[in-house]
């Protein structure tokens, strides 16, 4: 059976709800805590799965020993899969797509608003394969949209500095947004604990997760 990850559906959203697409200027909370959290001289291994961003890799070189950037959203929705049974298996999707070697470990990631794009057991799934790959105390940034509706696709995060970004939505189709609340956050992945939210004026929660190991998963 060959299987292509579907397209989110863009739900019961009219054409006059349609957006131009923008680009906002705005504090990251969530950067500003983990920023504050990097010891002085250390490296860090980083894995950004958004768009690769010429200004990311900088600001991420002042404290990175290893960056991996995979816009994990591009490869899934392009992403054709051949299955001998009728099942989506995730484990193997994830697996091929980030193919890290079995020594690597990751002390920060990004997923930006990544998942706001994808189903409650793909997130679980997502964030199960990572945990493989994280230490204790790996550091998670995320966006979660409080809005009805967000862009059809996940915007480009651009890092000005340790506590400013912009946001460049990339179309102006507008979707349905699943609004993840804490409890289904839990459950998409239990591997990880809340260290900090933040509720932004522009529709957003950031939220600044730990990998903690001891807890079942």
């Amino acid at each position: 059976m060959k299987w292509r990850w579907p397209t989110r559906p863009v739900g019961n959203l009219s054409h006059s709800q349609s957006q131009e697409p923008r680009t906002e200027r705005q504090k990251s909370l969530a950067l500003q805590a983990l920023t504050s959290r990097l010891r002085t001289g250390e490296r860090y291994n980083i894995l950004d799965l958004g768009s690769s961003v010429g200004q990311n890799v900088d600001f991420f070189s002042e404290f990175c020993g290893k960056l991996y950037v995979q816009d994990l959203y591009d490869d899934l929705i392009s992403f054709d899969y051949f299955s001998p049974s009728g099942e989506v298996e995730l484990d193997k999707i994830y697996r091929y797509l980030l193919p890290f070697n079995p020594g690597t470990r990751f002390d920060i990631v990004f997923s930006w608003d990544l998942f706001n794009y994808l189903e409650e057991n793909e997130c679980r799934g997502l964030m199960k394969h990572l945990a493989t790959f994280c230490r204790p105390d790996t550091l998670v940034l995320s966006m979660i949209s409080t809005r009805k509706s967000i862009a059809e696709r996940p915007a480009k995060y651009r890092i000005l500095d340790s506590q400013t970004i912009t946001c460049e939505n990339r179309t102006g189709i507008m979707k349905s947004c699943p609004r993840y609340r804490e409890p289904q956050l839990a459950r998409m992945m239990p591997a990880f604990k809340v260290l900090n939210s933040f509720l932004l004026r522009r529709g957003f929660k950031e939220y600044l997760f730990s990998f903690a190991p001891q807890i079942n998963h």
